[in-house]
């Protein structure tokens, strides 16, 4: 997906708009498929950065005509002589020259830094797709989640208090903290160890890049998945700024603002800010809110500086506050004894999950704070030892976020169990690289380029999980519903006579579970990689990190009150100190061959590397560590600029094996880790885009096809109603992994169309199609977590002046209101019970944005 441009290079609006009638740009809406992931910035004024420039003047041969023309007919004899004057016939003028026509249209070229260097997106042998940073904004969703909806592939759920982001329909769960994620992020260069950082920052963002398939040999491990990386906008030489206000239904309200100032010569700033205020979906008629409400104020400065002709100094500090009502939840799929016991508490207690209803009592909230500092060197060295365009890079960084989160566990008016759950983590980074070019490896072949660098590490964390017992834990004790819990026989009609009167009193038993978890992590790496052009058109591919972690973790767990909590759980009271060091080794291995300046393929292998850890949530001393992934890739893809430039087309097709899989068992209060499977992913995805003949058209599509399935999981944890049945395991070999959909695709055509009372503004329509396809969302493979595949329809209509000084866009987003689970787990605590959680529902909303240079 790629900003909404208007597609034509010069006087888009005063030309080819004048020529479209509207009419057929309706007709033609759809009827082609198209492209993702080229910034294609034909018409950038809706959103640009510097005014258009102005339509080119007559050609010279032209004006000069003219001039004769009117030299010709000066002065001459009286009129009245005019009739009875020989005049010699005069000569053919010389033809006027025609205006020269305006150039083709082509897709501009994307320069990514996919491999730590700026490129061409065509010349990188990865699996990327690069969005420009309006298009989320534009389509109305201001945080990562909406890439899904543009970008094949990729499954991320933006969960305040624990993020889970996949790729090829891997991903890992981040509840418990211990766990390493399967996806690296990046942000303005700094590579950043938790998942928690992805929902703060994205404002003022000028590029996203997903890079799809192990990434360890340059990125280090835990990418066996994946890179996903942000790049806000950099200071500017002039004085410029932009403010973006958005107003929308759900409530919601959000003020983007930037600006650059240049403080002296060669020193320039940049200060960006955001606040968003949104109400959430589900209605919480215990409470009288809304839960999944944000409120959200961030704000970043930037600096940029050249204190010499070959320094670069780019210094940024980002800091975030976020307050979140959580959670999002519906009882699902209910015991019947369960929903008697809760309308007891509110009446209004239903299990439908599709009804944006629920009903529960405690107030629970996820409160983040997040703070971000780097600094950037560049050494631009020039020719240096044989070697040509030597740039040396330095990157040093802090950040870290503090997370506190209450949560009404079992989601029911009654005050059963409550969930305390607070993170904080801190690390330090630094890298220094270097990449260059030579004319050939020591005399032989072609050109070399090459990067290597030194990478290190300091990370530490504490946490705690703590579980409350409620007032009114001893009623429910006395129920069917508790009796059902507790895995001993219901008295029907006893509890169906207690139902039928007013809860008891509650009565606070201060009864709780502790448990507390810190750990230190210090990492260290060395890492290259070379593209060595052999022989035109064959280049080799190679690289190799060499990693070592250590980290050390302590653990308490503490048992207060009469200790009915630490016996639901099975927990153990105890205080350990472990520690663990492991090293790894990711290499890549490649050839590219070039067919033409238009056509380009390759083929590599990799090697990727998953830290193994501590279970930070462990409730006796019998499960407290897990061993690391590894996993080895194979990939070949294509690259492709046909139909004069105006046609990208780029496909992998790809094959990944994951050994020693970390698997999570939720036991409703706590999480079992293990090295229990071995995965497999392998699938196709490809990304488009289209100019077609029509100026007035352009069409973007991402689309991908992925089998993520287990090659070996003998003894993966029963389903509910296998438990039910006395069942302890089950065997998912040959199954799918959860959460990964066989099917993803999105597909968005563009019109620009001219508004008939001026020249000067534009109007573009954009119609956003993606479909998510089955999936199941829980590791067990529940039935009842089980999604059919669906179709979200939004939309963005875009109207700007030519000189990008305003616009405003209006977006909605799943306009038929499809209603979708996006998460379904068994409940904590009542039996034969689920819990669900909604995809978001219809919404729109309308955005001004100004611009001034």
């Amino acid at each position: 997906m790629v900003r909404l441009i208007f597609p034509m290079i010069q006087n888009p609006l005063c030309g080819a708009f004048r020529r479209t009638p509207m009419a057929i740009a309706v007709l033609l809406l759809g009827s082609v498929c198209g492209a993702a992931c080229a910034e294609d910035d034909a018409l950038d004024f809706l959103f640009a950065d510097a005014p258009a420039e102005s339509a080119p003047a007559p050609a010279h041969g032209a004006a000069v005509t003219q001039q004769q023309d009117t030299a010709d007919s000066g002065p001459g004899p009286a009129a009245e002589d005019l009739s009875t004057i020989a005049v010699e016939p005069l000569s053919e003028p010389e033809p006027a020259d025609a205006p020269a026509a305006p150039p083709p249209r082509q897709i501009e070229e994307i320069v990514v830094t996919a491999q730590k260097t700026a490129q061409s997106l065509h010349d990188v042998p990865i699996s990327v797709s690069a969005l420009d940073g309006d298009t989320l904004k534009q389509a109305g969703t201001f945080d990562a989640g909406g890439l899904e909806n543009l970008v094949a592939n990729v499954e991320i759920d933006i969960d305040p208090q624990a993020p889970v982001i996949g790729i090829r329909g891997f991903a890992t769960e981040t509840d418990n903290v211990g766990f390493e994620s399967a996806v690296g992020l990046v942000f303005d260069d700094l590579a950043l160890g938790r998942p928690e950082f992805i929902p703060d920052g994205l404002f003022d963002i000028e590029r996203i890049e997903v890079l799809r398939g192990p990434q360890g040999t340059l990125f280090g491990k835990n990418t066996i998945a994946g890179v996903i990386t942000f790049a806000s906008a950099e200071p500017q030489d002039i004085v410029e700024g932009s403010l973006l206000a958005t107003y929308g239904q759900p409530q919601q309200r959000r003020i983007e603002a930037a600006a650059s100032v240049p403080l002296h010569d060669g020193l320039y700033s940049r200060l960006a800010g955001v606040y968003w205020d949104r109400e959430g979906d589900i209605d919480n008629s215990t409470l009288g809110r809304k839960e999944g409400s944000l409120e959200q104020s961030a704000a970043r400065v930037k600096l940029l500086a050249h204190p010499g002709d070959r320094w670069t100094l780019r210094l940024s500090s980002q800091y975030s506050t976020t307050s979140v009502d959580y959670a999002p939840w519906q009882l699902y799929a209910a015991d019947p004894d369960v929903l008697r016991f809760a309308q007891r508490y509110d009446a209004r207690t239903e299990d439908d999950p599709f009804d944006a209803h629920t009903a529960f009592d405690v107030p629970g909230y996820v409160e983040r704070d997040s703070d971000l500092t780097r600094a950037v060197v560049d050494y631009d060295a020039g020719d240096l030892w044989g070697l040509r365009d030597v740039v040396g890079t330095a990157v040093v960084g802090h950040a870290a976020f503090d997370l506190a989160t209450i949560i009404d566990i079992d989601v029911s008016p009654a005050d059963l169990i409550t969930t305390d759950f607070g993170v904080d983590y801190a690390q330090d980074s630094v890298e220094l690289r270097g990449a260059a070019q030579a004319d050939s490896l020591f005399g032989f072949g072609g050109d070399v380029q090459f990067v290597a660098g030194l990478y290190a590490l300091q990370s530490d964390m504490s946490s705690h999980l703590d579980t409350i017992a409620g007032e009114d834990l001893l009623p429910f004790v006395a129920s069917n519903a508790g009796l059902e819990a507790l895995g001993l026989p219901t008295v029907n009609l006893i509890g169906e006579l207690l139902d039928a009167f007013p809860p008891l009193p509650g009565v606070a038993i201060n009864d709780r579970l502790l448990r507390g978890f810190e750990q230190e992590t210090r990492s260290v790496a060395v890492f290259g990689q070379a593209t060595w052009h052999v022989a035109d058109p064959w280049s080799i591919i190679a690289g190799l990190r060499y990693g070592q972690d250590r980290k050390t973790a302590d653990f308490d767990v503490e048992r207060v009150g009469l200790g009915i909590v630490s016996a639901v759980v099975g927990a153990s009271p105890f205080a350990s100190s472990v520690r663990r060091t492991e090293s790894d080794l990711s290499p890549k291995l490649g050839l590219q061959y070039d067919w033409s300046d238009a056509i380009a393929s390759f083929l590599t292998w990799t090697r990727g590397f998953k830290g193994g850890g501590f279970n930070a949530t462990a409730e006796s001393e019998d499960n407290l560590e897990f061993e690391a992934e590894r996993a080895q890739s194979w990939e070949a893809g294509i690259k492709s600029r046909l139909l004069d430039r105006t046609l990208t087309f780029n496909a992998t097709v790809y094959r990944t094996d994951i050994d020693n899989l970390q698997v999570v068992d939720f036991t409703g209060f706590s999480y079992q880790v293990r090295n229990a499977a071995e995965a497999r992913l392998q699938g196709v995805e490809a990304d488009l885009r289209w100019l077609p003949p029509w100026e007035w058209l352009s069409v973007d599509l991402s689309a991908g096809w992925s089998r993520a399935t287990y090659l070996s999981y003998p003894n993966a944890p029963p389903t509910e109603a296998q438990s039910a049945g006395n069942q302890e395991t089950q065997d998912l070999t040959g199954k799918t992994l959860a959460n990964a959909p066989t099917v993803s695709a999105s597909l968005s055509p563009t019109l620009s169309l001219p508004l008939p009372w001026t020249r000067d503004v534009g109007l573009q329509w954009t119609v956003d199609f993606s479909y998510r396809g089955d999936q199941y969302s829980a590791t067990d493979l529940d039935p009842r977590t089980f999604q059919d595949g669906y179709w979200l329809l939004g939309t963005r209509v875009v109207i700007g002046a030519e000189d990008g000084r305003w616009a405003l866009v209006l977006a909605g987003q799943n306009l038929t209101d499809e209603r979708a689970l996006d998460l379904v787990m068994d409940h904590s605590v009542f039996a034969n019970t689920y819990v669900a959680q909604q995809i978001p529902l219809r919404s729109w909303t309308a955005s001004l944005q100004a611009n001034w240079y």
